[in-house]
């Protein structure tokens, strides 16, 4: 596109320069041409020799239009037209396992802070603020087993052996409440309701 508008300027400028003035000399005529080029924001205007313009026209126009492709590169992307991505998810997106992105996200601390705000009683409860750390804080929509263990551990005011020694049962009562999906064997991700649930009550 770029060529083609060049190919067609070069030609316009070639077909259409007129002498502006002439020397009333005849013996050494010198003329003069005026040009004036806009591509988008970018407005070049000459004057002078036409002699001069038609040697170095060609490359003033790729100049202008150089110049006009690398305005367009740099031009930063604008808050309706650019996608709004939040913990590595376009914002609103439904992720293949079933949780949400909320355009809401809230800021998470520590597991152990997740767990205070969210008044954790029990195991299940410890394990929800687990996966909500880890999916609302570090944007893993989908836990290994062992990584919720690991997040468990970090908050030792709430975890307990009792708690780990009861996880498989834990775990599955939180898939068959709706409050976690299996995507495959020791795979768990937080479904949308209970996404949407912790994100309302960590906000």
């Amino acid at each position: 596109m770029q060529k083609f508008l060049l190919c067609e300027t070069l030609s316009f400028f070639n077909t259409f320069i007129t002498d502006d003035c002439a020397l009333e000399n005849s013996e050494a005529t010198v003329t003069t041409s005026k040009i004036k080029i806009k591509l988008g924001a970018i407005e070049v205007e000459y004057e002078g020799s036409e002699t001069f313009l038609k040697e170095e026209l060609p490359a003033l126009l790729s100049a202008v239009s150089d110049l006009y492709q690398r305005s367009q590169v740099n031009s930063a992307p604008t808050e309706a037209n650019a996608e709004t991505v939040v913990n590595g998810s376009p914002k609103g997106a439904t992720n293949a396992n079933g949780s949400v992105t909320s355009s809401n996200t809230p800021i998470v601390g520590t597991t152990s802070s997740v767990a205070a705000r969210l008044n954790v009683k029990s195991g299940p409860d410890l394990i929800l603020a687990a996966a909500a750390r880890l999916t609302l804080g570090e944007g893993l929509h989908v836990m290994p087993r062992q990584r919720l263990i690991d997040e468990m551990k970090s908050a030792p005011s709430y975890c307990n052996k009792s708690v780990l020694g009861n996880l498989s049962r834990y775990l599955l009562n939180l898939v068959k409440d709706g409050k976690l999906n299996e995507s495959s064997k020791d795979q768990y991700a937080l479904t949308a309701s209970c996404r949407a649930e912790l994100e309302a009550r960590l906000a």
